[in-house]
């Protein structure tokens, strides 16, 4: 059985986490901008949000690392996390649960990552940095939990339209 390919030093770690931030601020500038065409701004707000922590995070770590060589990273490399280049590039969601769940995913798979580079790097200091940033996920998580728990289930919408309906008034 193979290895799993896990950053052994902090400088592969800063290299994937560049990455991962990157990644999660396009994609919630993506999120953001479906949901404020569709009309749902508060929505779009958090999206905007957590986007912003994001990208904060990715330039104090393109900051701390600017004056050294990180290491090139490959799609195939998050592939056991990831399932592949093309998870991190889901169609565009047709609700705003959807829309939740995409941003959801995208926060757990990076939260995985950091917690298996935590409980299996031999390195202290890139296990501390590794659940530094998987704590940071969960704060992302949390917030994304709540937002898809006050989203109506789609059968429970439709059940709202009919009831509210003449036809089910008759």
């Amino acid at each position: 059985m193979g290895q799993r390919l896990l950053p052994q030093n902090l400088i592969e770690l800063y290299a994937h986490a560049l990455s991962i931030e990157r990644n999660a601020f396009k994609r919630f500038v993506e999120l953001e901008r479906t949901m404020r065409d569709a009309g749902m701004d508060y929505l779009a707000d958090e999206f905007e949000r957590i986007g912003r922590e994001e990208q904060e995070q990715y330039e104090a770590l393109a900051l701390g690392t600017a004056e050294r060589a990180l290491p090139e990273l490959s799609p195939w490399e998050y592939a056991w996390h990831y399932l592949g280049p093309d998870a991190m590039s889901p169609a565009a969601p047709k609700s705003a649960r959807e829309a939740i769940s995409n941003a959801l995913s995208l926060e757990r798979r990076a939260q995985s990552f950091y917690i298996d580079v935590a409980e299996h790097a031999n390195d202290d200091t890139v296990c501390a940095f590794a659940a530094e940033m998987a704590a940071d996920e969960q704060r992302h998580i949390q917030r994304l939990e709540q937002l898809l728990l006050r989203e109506p289930e789609p059968a429970a919408a439709i059940d709202e339209d009919a009831e509210g309906s003449p036809a089910s008034r008759s």
